[in-house]
């Protein structure tokens, strides 16, 4: 149980981090001011119509310059988090490398000859049948 909880904790911070830095796009085309198509990524399709003016329904005589058009194309960038932390560069320089490697050598060769395989180490003793403490009544304290 603790493995799932934690398996599921991980993956959700992974993905909190992904979604974080993730940018996208929102297209939508909106038609007589409504929505008439919203789209992740790529271009809005038309709603059909005539993107080149509204009909209008007011008695007046106007020119093109003054129409105004049917439809239009919103585009909105989310932009991601691009200030993530990045891992610190752990850099080795000669002298520590140098440190490091003869203490793990001479660490090795000179506890090597102590450590000693006891022929006894496996042996198992043999069960007492007997308490010899309580038969020859011998009590240390």
């Amino acid at each position: 149980m603790k493995q799932f909880i934690h398996k599921t904790i991980s993956f959700s911070m992974a993905l909190i981090v992904l979604f974080s830095s993730f940018s996208f796009t929102v297209n939508q085309h909106i038609c007589g001011g409504e929505i008439a198509n919203t789209t992740f990524f790529i271009d809005a399709d038309n709603c059909g119509m005539d993107m080149n003016v509204c009909e209008n329904n007011s008695s007046e005589k106007q020119t093109s310059f003054d129409k105004e058009p049917c439809c239009k194309d919103v585009s909105t960038v989310i932009q991601g988090n691009d200030n993530n932390q990045q891992a610190q560069q752990f850099k080795l320089d000669f002298p520590f490398l140098e440190f490091v490697s003869t203490f793990v050598y001479t660490t090795i060769v000179r506890f090597q000859d102590s450590i000693e395989i006891f022929s006894y180490a496996m042996y198992k003793p043999p069960l007492v049948y007997k308490n010899i403490q309580t038969l020859f009544q011998v009590f240390r304290i």
